[in-house]
């Protein structure tokens, strides 16, 4: 049976281009494909990127990726690779068994329960339905908060306006009024210069 690297070889050879071309049309390095068909993946910077580049370059050979990739876990991976989530943890437990929909709806009676209309498929339809609420949640937030916005600034613009209404006005003089009165006793000789008549 062929090894992972000799499949991917194959593959890129019976597509009819080389390894250089595969490297530009998938973003990967040149010698990073080489590598990995000679089976050396001990230049692979952590095991997450060797299964990623596997997934890729096999996308782009018209291979299944996932075979592949079981390969390289089993024959290639570092001993003690760990999964990055724990299955034995209590928060992943936890989170498993609480769906989020069907638990708030646990106290409505049967007849009024949609998720006993649904039968079986409650499960499916509160997980389906979960991104929409977080997605209304968020809608409804930046709403309560552009609302706050418009209405602070309604309360502050008719502050202003019933300052400005009741403030006093200053007693209209007529032109009249200026005329009337006496002259100054001031007279100006130049420009910049001015001169008493006293």
């Amino acid at each position: 049976m062929a090894t992972l690297g000799q499949q991917l070889k194959a593959a890129r050879e019976a597509k009819g281009v080389s390894a250089h071309d595969a490297g530009a049309a998938t973003k990967i390095l040149t010698k990073m494909i080489i590598a990995m068909e000679a089976d050396d993946f001990s230049g692979m910077a952590a095991p997450t990127y060797a299964k990623g580049f596997i997934r890729i370059y096999a996308g782009y050979l018209g291979l299944n990726p996932e075979p592949l990739v079981e390969e390289y876990m089993l024959k290639h991976a570092p001993p003690g690779l760990k999964p990055l989530v724990d299955e034995t943890s209590q928060l992943e437990q936890n989170s498993r068994k609480r769906p989020a929909l069907a638990i708030s709806l646990k106290w409505l009676p049967a007849k009024l329960n949609p998720l006993t209309w649904l039968g079986g498929r409650a499960k499916i339809f509160s997980k389906s339905l979960k991104p929409y609420v977080m997605k209304d949640i968020r809608l409804l937030a930046g709403a309560v908060a552009v609302l706050l916005v418009l209405i602070v600034l309604i309360v502050s613009v008719s502050n202003c306006a019933r300052r400005h209404i009741t403030a006093k006005k200053p007693a209209a003089v007529s032109a009249r009024t200026l005329l009337d009165g006496p002259l100054p006793d001031l007279y100006l000789v130049e420009p910049g210069k001015i001169e008493s008549s006293r």
